[in-house]
């Protein structure tokens, strides 16, 4: 892992530390809560060397650009991907409690809450919003159950990118059907996270998601990991899903 060097600008040095974008990083430094060496900072372009100035936030260490950790996590069924519960249904912030995961760790997307699998945590700022971009070109695999099989016709229109969602095409995907060959059972490839897209992808032509569980985010795989557990992910399983964002 390569640091950012010295002398960089505070809002990076808060983001990369995960205390959220750097636009919202910069409000804390308007609200006053930001020192460096124990000097209130008011100065949104004051820039900061990592290994000699010593950062807080609300009097609690920002910690090293250099330690940020990302987990892996099994979303169960039900559960929304986000930190406060929502029309009744139970959010990640249990999980989150029980696994001793500090504040700033936070969620990279999003899963819809009947979708299931792999839900990657960071406190790194930037590697999140990286993942986050639409034009991040990091691949996702998920196993899709449907309620029909597919019409092997319809293939090329999921595949192509001939699909209109929200008045732009979707990108060009990978479908391989799984056994027992019924054309129920599919793994899809995409490179994209528009709000409930593969779901109404198949909908387009005529299908319905009975179940869809993704099972891989860039280079990370769910695996054995059982719903509802985390997993610290390996320093070169970081450094490659760094990679695969061209984030160096």
């Amino acid at each position: 892992m390569t640091s950012p060097g010295p002398d960089i600008r505070l809002n990076r040095f808060l983001a990369r530390a995960g205390f959220g974008s750097r636009r919202s990083v910069e409000e804390l430094v308007r609200q006053g809560r930001v020192r460096i060496n124990g000097e209130l900072v008011t100065d949104l372009g004051r820039r900061v060397d990592p290994a000699t100035d010593t950062v807080e936030v609300d009097g609690q260490p920002a910690g090293s650009v250099q330690g940020y950790r990302v987990y892996a996590f099994h979303k169960p069924l039900d559960v929304v991907a986000t930190l406060k519960a929502q029309g009744g249904q139970p959010s990640l912030l249990p999980y989150k409690r029980q696994a001793d995961l500090p504040e700033r760790f936070m969620p990279i997307g999003r899963l819809d809450s009947d979708s299931t699998g792999l839900l990657l945590w960071t406190d790194d700022g930037d590697l999140n919003q990286r993942l986050c971009r639409p034009d991040s070109g990091v691949w996702k695999v998920y196993q899709v159950h449907l309620a029909e099989p597919l019409l092997r016709a319809r293939i090329p229109e999921i595949t192509g990118g001939t699909i209109v969602l929200d008045g732009r095409p979707c990108k060009p995907c990978r479908l391989e059907e799984d056994p027992p060959y019924e054309g129920r059972s599919w793994t899809m490839h995409l490179h994209e996270g528009r709000k409930r897209q593969i779901r109404r992808m198949f909908r387009a032509v005529g299908n319905r998601v009975s179940a869809l569980h993704r099972i891989q985010f860039g280079p990370v795989r769910l695996g054995k990991l059982r719903p509802g557990d985390f997993r610290r992910l390996g320093v070169d399983e970081v450094e490659e899903l760094r990679r695969a964002t061209s984030l160096k």
